[in-house]
């Protein structure tokens, strides 16, 4: 999950271009970003920041152009069913009717000494790696195992000198994983394009289904040109955005995308970006953990209807009270996670056992704690209550034929129960969000001592700042740009420029980070730009060539 937008500057009080990005990534110390300005004068100059090893900036800005990435979500992974053999030992598959050779890779596992602790065969057909699943050998074909120039298309990108093209320079060279790459420029220009290698299927183009590999028609047969990529440039409505949501309407679209989409983040920033014709930089630091939430928007209207009908209708005594009780509850919450409130955890236990009990029939037995095969995505849920008497809605472990209404009045009315059981008083200290909702940034080799825990954060699943879960996984790194004759920009991220735990700057940015505060950005045209209150220090390196 990932934010990204940009305003074009007829909607902006400073008339010049603005974008915002924050990769939303797994929390570590240290990070997984290095932030950096790279300068080789005359050639190169460009802010922002790379993962460590990587010759190149991922994510950041020149004097001409800022840039940040969301990924795409595209279906670019497809599983073949393969003939081999034997099962026990294959050597060979069959495709068209004849038998080819696997590939084989011996990996061999050692010790600290060196010494050899086990042994894995690794076989591949010419589609890629595979492994025995449920009594069948699959392989497997996927985009970013085949790769391209993706560290040429990055260094491109800080050479680009508008928009435009350093969306065609990423392009010409990227190839996965494949992400809507955003793009802003001091000529107010605005772009967006969904960049990587998208397959063509054979067929009905389906990549949702395991595919025969005994034929080699079911082989990908292409991929779509850069024309087709879902994109925009310079919008009419003045903005651009993307949340991991769908990039296109798969109606309207010859190719496949299939993939998993959210939402709701995407919903909340167009929100926010419609309501408003001036946005400054510190608008766009303040979306970055933005409170609401289109999902709560969506699903406690319905909750709170349903519990009026069970209420109005006569539930049984007991369970009336409960329905009635959240309904009182719910309906005081202005469905904000902000720190401090104490309804949202209602909410979120009550959509929880909503989903478990819509999706009963994808439990894997009736026994109790039995785990589900799949669980449909919210926006799925959302689909479904169009249809108030589906199917789905019957919860086949009950007695009776349950609706739509009957589920959601239930399942708030359970919650109410669950939570004073776990929390005490719905007034309680118990309910607030800060006690049972936080950020972890764990220590890469999960060292306790190292990690941070019980980070207090505003937001939550599906809010612009994402949390849930543990709370290990939400915004990486938070940038904000703006794009007049001099660059501006503003930046921070959960950790520290240091690796080293003992050091001051291993995790100082995490109160700021927290606090969803940004720090100015340094982007010095030359060294001597730098005053001295600005300088820590200074390593000088010398060539003894």
């Amino acid at each position: 999950a990932s934010n990204n937008w940009a305003v074009a500057p007829s909607r902006t009080a400073s008339k010049h271009a603005l974008l915002a990005g924050d990769p939303h990534l797994d929390l570590t110390l240290p990070s997984i970003w290095y932030e950096v300005h790279l300068v080789v004068p005359g050639t190169l100059d460009v802010y922002g920041v790379t993962i460590p090893g990587a010759a190149a900036i991922v994510i950041g800005f020149n004097r001409d152009v800022a840039w940040t990435f969301t990924n795409t979500g595209a279906d670019v992974l497809d599983y073949y069913a393969e003939q081999i053999d034997d099962p026990a030992h294959p050597t060979k598959y069959r495709v068209d009717g004849a038998w080819r050779p696997l590939e084989q890779r011996v990996e061999r596992y050692r010790d600290a000494r060196g010494g050899l602790v086990a042994t894995d065969t690794l076989y591949f057909t010419h589609r890629g790696p595979m492994r025995h699943v449920r009594g069948r050998w699959l392989s497997m074909r996927w985009t970013v195992l085949e790769g391209g120039r993706e560290i040429n298309a990055f260094h491109d990108a800080a050479h680009a000198r508008s928009a435009r093209e350093l969306e065609d320079l990423m392009a010409a060279s990227y190839l996965a994983p494949a992400q809507n790459m955003l793009a802003a420029d001091r000529g107010g220009h605005i772009v967006i394009r969904s960049t990587g290698r998208f397959p063509v299927r054979a067929g009905d183009g389906d990549g949702a289904t395991v595919r025969d590999g005994t034929l080699s028609a079911s082989d990908w047969t292409g991929a779509v040109p850069v024309e087709r990529y879902p994109q925009s440039f310079d919008p009419a409505q003045g903005f651009l955005a993307s949340a991991n949501q769908q990039p296109i309407d798969p109606a309207g679209s010859h190719d496949w995308w299939g993939g998993s989409y959210d939402p709701w983040r995407a919903m909340r920033i167009n929100t926010l970006l419609r309501a408003d014709s001036s946005v400054t930089p510190d608008a766009m630091r303040r979306y970055q953990t933005d409170p609401g939430s289109e999902r709560a928007n969506f699903f406690v209207p319905l909750f709170l209807a349903a519990a009026r009908r069970a209420v109005a209708r006569g539930s049984g005594a007991s369970a009336a009270s409960d329905i009635a009780e959240g309904a009182r509850l719910l309906g005081e919450w202005d469905r904000r996670y902000t720190r401090e409130n104490r309804r949202a955890v209602l909410f979120e236990a009550a959509l929880r056992i909503l989903t478990e009990r819509t999706w009963d029939e994808l439990l894997e037995s009736n026994a109790p704690g039995a785990r589900r095969a799949a669980t449909p995505s919210s926006d799925v849920l959302a689909a479904l209550t169009r249809d108030s008497t589906s199917v789905w809605w019957d919860d086949h472990r009950t007695a009776g034929r349950e609706d739509r209404d009957d589920l959601l009045a239930e399942s708030l009315g359970a919650a109410v129960q669950e939570l004073r059981k776990r929390l005490g008083s719905p007034d309680g200290i118990g309910w607030r969000w800060d006690h049972v909702r936080f950020a972890t940034v764990n220590h890469l080799l999960r060292l306790d001592a190292l990690g941070v825990r019980d980070i207090p954060v505003q937001g939550g699943t599906g809010t612009l700042a994402p949390s849930s879960g543990t709370g290990t996984h939400s915004s990486s790194w938070r940038m904000v740009v703006e794009l007049g004759p001099d660059i501006k920009a503003w930046a921070t991220y959960p950790g520290g420029q240091s690796g080293n735990p003992f050091s001051d700057r291993y995790r100082d940015r995490l109160p700021q980070w927290s606090a969803g505060e940004l720090s100015p950005v340094r982007f010095p045209a030359s060294p001597d730009a730098l005053t001295p209150a600005m300088r820590s220090a200074t390593l000088l390196l010398r060539s003894q060539r």
